[in-house]
């Protein structure tokens, strides 16, 4: 019996130990230093219901269900940028609208418009209207497409294009739990546009623990960067990292970010 009551009791514990965290809301203040130009930047999303992590406090699954409202503001030495919007989750269907305001010397106003459908839990067709005020208005259609491997592992895909076909690319993240508390992550982004170069970038995360972990990424501009993030608890997290190009070493970018989730 005391046996059996040890074993119960170590089944307990792990599963507690393994159990998903869950948040409302996420916020972030951030500070970069980019060539000399400093950058300040705020942005919170609120969810309507809890958003469960997948083990790392800033990990979460690959296409959001929950509906949301958000707000963000960056400011830096040329001029200042402001977006609000949302997105509401009813049944198989989303629907989302946003609005930015960029304000370099003259105001550049942005709007979107975007509806969804979901075939089944983890496939994801949507298309998105952009009106711009001083520009053309454009319709993208999207298809995200999440891969589970197993409990916890997925590879997660979204492919987009406009409506001319001008402007294509392709998103791809692998999320691995890789047991004893490490996790890994592999992103991807790869786009294709007909009156320019061709661009892709790669960005990994490796978790020692849900909390401790470090990055690195690059791209066919050879920038690259790397750093670190740490949470002091489950609610507060600081990331900190360094960018340079490889080509170009006088080019420098500093940057930090503080991190609040509830």
């Amino acid at each position: 019996m005391k046996k059996l009551a040890i074993i119960i009791s170590g089944l307990l514990l792990s599963s507690a130990a393994h159990a998903a965290d869950s948040y409302q809301s996420i916020s972030n203040l951030s500070y970069a230093e980019i060539d000399n130009n400093d950058t300040i930047s705020v942005d919170s999303t609120y969810y309507f219901s809890p958003k469960s992590t997948l083990g790392p406090y800033d990990q979460f699954e690959y296409i959001n269900k929950q509906s949301n409202v958000f707000g963000s503001y960056a400011d830096d030495d040329f001029g200042d940028v402001t977006a609000i919007g949302g997105e509401y989750f009813v049944e198989d269907f989303v629907v989302g609208a946003s609005y930015q305001n960029a304000d370099y010397n003259s105001n550049n106003e942005l709007y979107t418009l975007s509806a969804g459908y979901f075939f089944n839990p983890d496939l994801l067709a949507k298309v998105r209207f952009v009106d711009q005020k001083d520009g053309d208005n454009v319709t993208f259609f999207s298809l995200a497409y999440n891969h589970m491997l197993n409990d916890t592992d997925y590879v997660g895909i979204t492919v987009e294009s406009d409506d001319d076909f001008d402007s294509r690319s392709v998103a791809a993240k692998y999320f691995v739990d890789l047991q004893q508390g490490n996790y890994l992550t592999v992103e991807g982004t790869f786009v294709s546009l007909d009156e320019a170069d061709d661009q892709w970038s790669v960005e990994t995360n490796y978790y020692f623990s849900k909390a401790t972990s470090v990055f690195a990424s690059y791209d066919k501009e050879d920038n690259y960067s790397f750093g670190a993030q740490h949470f002091i608890n489950k609610n507060i997290g600081l990331k900190v990292g360094y960018g340079n190009n490889a080509d170009d070493s006088d080019y420098d970018a500093y940057f930090a970010n503080m991190r609040f989730q509830f």
